[in-house]
Formats: C-alpha cells, sequence, structure tokens
C-alpha cells in the first residue's frame, strides 16, 4: 500500500512536520536531514526527489522552527545543535517502530550534514548508510575558503567591502555580513550551478501547492531565526579529528561549490580509515540533488543495498 502522508509528530516537546512517501510501506526508510540553518526543503524535494519514494519509504522532515514546523524562538529559548540530534534520534525511533525496520539510510545536506555526522556518531546502530551532500567538515577554515574566493572574483568595490568582513563571523554584524557574503557566492555561480540568483528556487517554493504564502513567510522567517540562534556554535564545528566513522558514508559534492567547499570536503574524505564512496557532479555547485537531479536519484537508487 502506497503513503502519501504528511502530519506533525510531537518531537522533545516541540510539533514537527514530516512527510512521507512511498510505494510500499515495506521499503527501506530514507531520512532527509535539511541544512540553512533552518532552510526547510519540503518542496524542492518533492519537486526534484519524489522518484526515490519508488525506491524508499522516503521521510522529509521540517525542522524545529523551521518550514512547516515555524514556531517564533523566545528571547531567551536555548538552541542548540545537540536539540536537532536529539529531535533526529526520536524522528528515527518513531520511524523504525512504525515500519518495523532496525536501521535507516539517512541523507543530509549542507548545515543538516552537522547534525547528520553528529548524529552517526552517537547513534550508529540505528543507520546503515550515511550520505552527506556538500560536507561540512571545518566551519572556520569553510568561511575563510567562502570569504577569500569572493574577494579574489569580485570587482573592486565589492572586494573592499568585502575585506572589512570579519572571518570569524563573531561581530555583532556577522548574519548581515553572512548575508552579504552569500550573495556575492551567489552572483559568482558558486551556489547554484550556472545561475547568479536563486529565483529559480523561489519559484518552486511560491508555485509548491503545498507550501501556501503564509507558510513561505514562515519559511523565511525560520532561517532567519534559526541561523541567529545557531551559527556562533556552528562556527565551532570541526570534525577533521575524526577520521573513523561507524557507519558506510557517502559523499556527494559539486564540483563548482564554493560555499562550503568540495575542496575541503575531499581532503577529509582523503583521510577517513572507515568505509567510503565519493561522488564528483560536474554541472553542480551547492545542491547537487537540485542541479542534477536525475543522476543523483540514480545514485541514491544505487547506492541502496
Amino acid at each position: 500500500m502506497s503513503i502519501n502522508e504528511n502530519r506533525r509528530i510531537e518531537i522533545n516537546g516541540v510539533f514537527q512536520h514530516i512527510t512521507i512517501l512511498s510505494q510500499n510501506r515495506n521499503l527501506p526508510l530514507l531520512v532527509y536531514v535539511h541544512g540553512g540553518p533552518g532552510d526547510g526543503a519540503l518542496p524542492m524535494l518533492l519537486k526534484y526527489q519524489s522518484e526515490l519514494a519508488d525506491h524508499y519509504t522516503f521521510v522529509i522532515w521540517e525542522q524545529r522552527g523551521a518550514g512547516k514546523s515555524y514556531y517564533a524562538f523566545g528571547v531567551n529559548e536555548t538552541v542548540k545543535i545537540d536539540d536537532y540530534v536529539e529531535d533526529l534520534h526520536v524522528l528515527v525511533g518513531y520511524l523504525t517502530k512504525r515500519f518495523d525496520q532496525k536501521q535507516v539510510y539517512l541523507l543530509a545536506h549542507d548545515t543538516g550534514t552537522i547534525i547528520g555526522l553528529k548524529y552517526i556518531m552517537k547513534y550508529p546502530e540505528t543507520v546503515k548508510k550515511y550520505i552527506g551532500c556538500s560536507q561540512v567538515v571545518n566551519m572556520e577554515k569553510t568561511m575563510r575558503l567562502r570569504l577569500r574566493y569572493a574577494i579574489e572574483n569580485s570587482s573592486k568595490s565589492v572586494a573592499n567591502k568585502l575585506l572589512q568582513i570579519d572571518p570569524t563571523f563573531s561581530s555583532p554584524e556577522s548574519m548581515k555580513d553572512l548575508n552579504y557574503l552569500d550573495k556575492q557566492i551567489t552572483k559568482l555561480k558558486g551556489n547554484l550551478y550556472n545561475q547568479k540568483t536563486t529565483l529559480s528556487h523561489q519559484h518552486i517554493y511560491l508555485r509548491c501547492g503545498f507550501y501556501t504564502l503564509f507558510d513561505y513567510r514562515r519559511y523565511l522567517l525560520g532561517m532567519e531565526q534559526t541561523s541567529a540562534k545557531l551559527w556562533k556554535e556552528i562556527m565551532t564545528i570541526d570534525f577533521e579529528q575524526v577520521t573513523k566513522l561507524p557507519v558506510p558514508v557517502v559523499f556527494v559534492e559539486g564540483r563548482h561549490d564554493k560555499r562550503l567547499s568540495s575542496a575541503l570536503a575531499r581532503t577529509y574524505y582523503d583521510k577517513l580509515t572507515s568505509a567510503k564512496e565519493w561522488y564528483w557532479f560536474e554541472r553542480s555547485s551547492h545542491f547537487p540533488q537540485w542541479c542534477e537531479p536525475e543522476a543523483f536519484n540514480e545514485l541514491m537508487i544505487r547506492i541502496k543495498e
């Protein structure tokens, strides 16, 4: 029996939205962990990855405070990366119990890969294989590389503005600086392959029948508030000393990713001593799953054991 289900479930005291798509409830579970932080990805995945529901029980999770799980974080509310790791643990427990399975495939993107790697290191017994798409390795190095690339490839006037940015992104202006930098990276095609704007993605959100204008507004607010709460902690992330991972991993990288350096991810991958696979996507920047969806879906189907 096929499944096309949208529901909100309570996870660690917070109601969060999940979408479950499957042609057969006995198919292996695949859970998507979006990035951002706070960048709920439901409309994009419905457009580009719905084919995966023929091969997996495909679960799209909108994280606390993001997308269709949006609620306004309190001024004094503490939000940590470990909260998302524990949310994912509860979600995986719910899914494996409901579908009578022992493990899931875990697919993470962008800052979702921080949650993903932390999760498999803490709860490896629940994951059959981890797929990191645009994998975070060392955020301080990543941001310095991102900033340097933008400075070296922008006009003199833009470069002068970029040179004023604190590369540690720890100043009171860090969110403003981050937004400006990312706009330049997008203009330089280091975010979306061969595109200088994100309009194509914005249109998908606005045209998705499952996302109302109200949802889209909350999606934008979710990204803003989640970045503000998590960015300081995100900048401390460094996995470089972790050279053996407890589950098989697959790294999927866009050759032209200048937002999260794919070259840095490759250097890290080469140091790993545990079971691993690597795939370059030659016509992709930061979003292989949406720049080359057919090839990405084919890969996801192929790596299923």
